[in-house]
């Protein structure tokens, strides 16, 4: 035995690990089994999974938020502990920042530090702080922390990656089992909590594939066996792949002299290639001679792209492919006719591209990127034409509804929508939405269910129809009014107006909503309701009595920041809601191009017991393409956004902002003009780099402290 033992083990470290891959803790956060470490993932890279450990379960959603930030949600089941009607669940969020990253071999005793927080809201049943230290050694790492409450005191732990595929893991846990109590019951009984020192100890491997997905197995506290598996995601290329785009150009052999060609015979081509290769419309091009050289203008409405960083950077390469030596390049981003953004590049940058090599001080450093002016005196203003859109499609819908009753664990419906999208001039825009449920999972109709949700049946009902507005109104192009009226979503009939004021580059802005709303009728195709729906010991109500009015007016004063090198949103509002409640509204959204997760929080002052907030949750935009890269052919432009409640339990008639056909924010965030500039330069670096995804240097995780020190 001790001979095949050593075997495995010259077996093990001949085919030992090129490269440090992360691994999960039992609650989902980057560690060891029961602990974290002072590791996390590269920005914008995560994982979901689900562990069993006997009695508990965890579904989780790990994510570095952050470059320094790591957020993991979960959904926890307590398998010995039962409610009247089902299992107790439980929902948790765990924060762990980065206090300091050591990158440097030199300084091999320099551990990496963590400080972090579990289960931060909500029933906080599993509370703890905790401060860890990693040193990392290559493939070999080991982690000495401190927690508290039920983490209970001083842990360590040892990772070893054996190869690409196998890590073993190692750790001391004197996790507390005593302090996991729900309703005066501990999770785990008495004659089941370690008892001896030797059960302390935790161990076991991680099978890890090339494709992101991990399976894990160890032996905890002392006679549990745990099991695990995850997948990788990443939100900066694609959520289950991490394949590249691919950029399509015409295949010229040359680029012709202006000598040697004809502007009819350039625009010709241009006009041929903007068709063949990409997804935008309404081109409008102008070009121009002088004596200072040639100076090309193009307008454009991006359609076929998500990410309208994307849209701009195929129409560069399609005209590098194309475009004899031009001394100056204007693009022009429009939405429904009107210009939103203008970027203006020196003429070399198609050289650049041509040449996939971009200089050090790059050309598109010194591109100009501004808000597209409104002025009709402005050249670049006349020439931007605009023809009426028109867009039919069916769309798979799946909702689910996790954690959100006392009855069952899951509910959820399938439909199919059948959707017009119109796109006018001038700004102006439409959309009819018919949702047709095919699958239905849901009780509606007595406390222990959904009854707050009368909408959620098997019903077809308009989801959204309505138009839609938005234009600039000053000659800088920072001024905007976006206005919608109809069917804002399943529960409200109204309109909304906001009025927007950027500054010069976007990162800064200010601005208000107002909006008037009435309550649709759950169970009709489109009608009303005669009064205002109201909630009452488990019932939907339609009030008609009293003096409310049944129309609804609600208004709020907004302010937003951008931090650049992060891309962060930070927006506050403060005003009256849907039922009359006065509060604020904090809402923090980090964007990766088109993908973007946020967190927000409300507080009017109503609230349920041991809160001190009146509702809290995640706002998720995911561009279907990220799913699965460009594996299904063209690309698309269609992006999931949902909010979703972080906590199992609120005051149904607080907090509600009403519905929303599209936001501000929505429309504008991507086209900030410091924004689309970022996100451009690093799509063409991506562009002109000869290296695939994965032999690219990986983006070194910052720290807090590195941020203050730059």
């Amino acid at each position: 035995m001790r001979r095949v033992i050593l075997l495995c083990l010259a077996f093990l470290l001949i085919f030992q690990a090129e490269v440090h891959a992360l691994t999960q803790s039992n609650t989902g956060v980057t560690g060891l089994w029961e602990y974290p470490t002072a590791e996390m993932p590269e920005d914008g890279v995560g994982t979901f999974g689900y562990t069993k450990a006997t009695p508990y379960g965890y579904y989780f959603l790990d994510l570095a938020w952050l470059p320094w930030l790591e957020v993991n949600a979960r959904f926890n089941t307590f398998n010995t502990i039962y409610m009247p009607h089902r299992r107790y669940m439980d929902k948790a969020l765990d924060l762990k920042a980065m206090i300091w990253h050591n990158t440097n071999p030199e300084y091999w005793f320099v551990p990496s530090m963590a400080i972090g927080i579990t289960d931060m809201m909500g029933t906080e049943l599993m509370q703890a702080r905790y401060l860890a230290a990693t040193w990392r050694w290559g493939v070999i790492a080991a982690t000495l922390g401190y927690g508290s409450d039920r983490l209970n005191g001083l842990y360590w732990g040892l990772e070893w990656d054996a190869n690409n595929w196998l890590t073993f893991k190692a750790e001391y846990s004197p996790l507390d089992y005593t302090q996991d109590v729900v309703s005066g019951r501990t999770v785990i009984p008495k004659k089941d909590i370690p008892d001896q020192e030797m059960d302390k100890y935790n161990y076991g491997f991680v099978v890890k594939t090339p494709w992101g997905m991990q399976g894990a197995a160890s032996r905890q506290r002392g006679d549990e066996y745990v099991f695990s598996i995850s997948q990788r995601i990443d939100l900066k290329h694609g959520l289950l792949t991490n394949a590249g785009k691919i950029y399509d150009a015409p295949g010229y052999p040359r680029i012709p002299e202006w000598q040697d060609t004809s502007n009819d015979k350039v625009l010709a081509d241009l006009k041929t290639g903007f068709e063949e290769f990409l997804r935008v419309r309404d081109v409008d091009i102008r070009l121009e001679s002088s004596d200072e050289g040639y100076r090309l203008a193009v307008a454009y409405e991006n359609y076929g792209y998500a990410s309208h960083a994307e849209a701009m950077t195929r129409v560069l390469i399609v005209l590098s492919a194309i475009m004899p030596e031009t001394d100056e390049l204007v693009l022009i981003h429009k939405n429904a006719g009107v210009p939103v953004v203008k970027a203006s590049f020196p003429g070399e940058l198609l050289f650049d591209i041509r040449a996939h090599a971009l200089r050090e001080n790059n050309s598109i450093q010194s591109a100009v990127f501004t808000w597209a002016s409104a002025d009709i005196e402005d050249p670049d203003a006349q020439f931007v034409t605009h023809k009426a859109q028109h867009e039919f499609k069916a769309m798979l819908v799946y909702e689910p509804r996790i954690d959100q009753t006392l009855q069952e664990t899951y509910m959820d419906r399938a439909d199919i929508d059948f959707i017009y999208k119109g796109r006018y001039d001038d700004g102006w825009g439409s959309i009819f939405d018919v949702r047709v449920p095919f699958y239905l999972h849901a009780d509606t109709s007595d406390y222990y269910g959904l009854w707050w949700e009368q909408d959620f049946n098997d019903e077809v009902r308009i989801q959204q129809a309505g138009m839609t507005y938005a234009n600039n109104f000053d000659n800088e192009g920072r001024a905007w009014f976006f206005g919608e009226g109809g069917y804002l979503d399943e529960e409200w009939f109204g309109s909304n107006v906001w009025m927007r004021y950027y500054s010069p580059g976007g990162i800064f802005w200010i601005g208000g909503r107002v909006a008037a709303l009435h309550d649709r009728d759950p169970h009709s195709f489109g009608g009303l309701t005669e009064g205002r729906l109201r909630y009452y010991r488990g019932q939907t109500i339609d009030w008609t009595g009293g003096d409310d009015n049944e129309w609804r007016l609600a208004q709020w004063a907004q302010t937003g920041i951008n931090i650049p090198g992060l891309n962060l949103d930070i927006q506050a509002d403060y005003g009256t809601y849907a039922d009359h409640d006065s509060g604020y509204k904090i809402a923090l959204v980090r964007h990766w191009d088109d993908a973007a997760l946020g967190f927000w929080m409300i507080d009017t002052g109503k609230t349920m017991p041991d809160k001190d907030y009146s509702r809290a949750g995640v706002h998720m935009e995911i561009p279907a393409e990220r799913w699965f890269g460009s594996w299904f052919g063209n690309s698309s432009a269609h992006i999931w956004e949902q909010d979703t409640m972080l906590i199992s339990a609120w005051r149904q008639e607080s907090a509600r902002e009403g519905g929303k056909i599209h936001t501000p924010e929505r429309l504008m965030s991507q086209l900030r003009p410091i924004a689309l500039k970022k996100n451009v330069e690093m799509m063409l670096q991506d562009y002109c780099s000869y290296d695939d995804d994965e032999t690219r240097e990986a983006q070194e995780v910052r720290s807090i402290l590195g941020y203050i020190l730059r």
